[in-house]
């Protein structure tokens, strides 16, 4: 279920301190995946999450998603507001 984590689609940590928070996917390299909040979790420093630990939603930043894909430089700023609307998404 877990397995296809796009980059730029949002996540939520099932385990760990930050149980419960929303992070966007930067990266992921094997079962490993690369998170960000452009919070607390900066896109210069992500969180590597272990894939079992994250669970997905099929909710995707789709121009985040873009310039990832393309190298293109990432805001902290675009990730924080991406999360929030996408989770208003879910609950609204």
């Amino acid at each position: 279920m877990t397995q296809d984590i796009l980059p730029g689609q949002l996540v939520q940590s099932t385990a760990g301190r930050d149980k419960g928070k929303y992070f966007l996917a930067m990266e992921r390299n094997g079962g490993i995946v690369s998170v960000a909040d452009g919070y607390m979790r900066k896109v210069q420093a992500p969180k590597k999450k272990n894939i079992k630990h994250l669970k997905k939603y099929n909710l995707v930043a789709e121009d985040l998603a873009q310039k990832l894909l393309e190298d293109k430089r990432v805001t902290n700023v675009e990730v924080d507001r991406a999360i929030k609307n996408l989770v208003v998404g879910l609950e609204g």
